[in-house]
């Protein structure tokens, strides 16, 4: 049963259904949770699923991508730990899914974005997680000496 729903999802991400084939590996994976790869299918169609998502600013959330909350405190270290621990579920040397190396991709171009301070300083600033430096002020420079014109002295033009 849960081979033949693993299948089925399978059909529909081969169609371009993200959300019904993530829906049937859900389905299958609280089925039957220890079947031998319900648990990679559906982590790879999850990834493609929230990967089609898009933003605000149209692009898909690398943070939901890994399985992560958006939160600028979170560490490197945890990003880097949660990237682990997707690639060696959807890896496709591991995984023989048509989803495999697509999640794969998402995934490390989510993990890039988050890694990299600067790039994750400047997505979470797009986003609104962080608050946007201020503008550095702009002052006028006061000329001494001007000449007034006489339209001017009488407040007409």
């Amino acid at each position: 049963m849960t081979d033949d729903l693993l299948d089925y999802a399978k059909e529909k991400f081969i169609a371009g259904k993200l959300k019904d084939a993530f829906d049937i590996a859900s389905l299958a994976k609280d089925l039957d949770p220890y079947f031998c790869s319900v648990g990679r299918c559906y982590a790879a169609y999850r990834i493609h699923y929230v990967g089609s998502k898009k933003n605000r600013s149209g692009h898909n959330d690398p943070y939901a991508i890994l399985g992560l909350k958006a939160d600028p405190s979170l560490s490197v270290d945890a990003i880097t730990d949660a990237f682990c621990k997707l690639v060696k579920l959807v890896h496709p040397d591991v995984l023989s899914s048509p989803a495999a190396k697509g999640a794969l991709r998402l995934i490390t171009s989510a993990w890039e974005i988050l890694s990299d301070e600067k790039s994750r300083v400047a997505y979470e600033t797009r986003m609104g997680l962080r608050p946007r430096p201020p503008k550095p002020p702009t002052y006028q420079r006061k000329v001494a000496g001007i000449k007034r014109c006489a339209a001017d002295a009488d407040g007409r033009r």
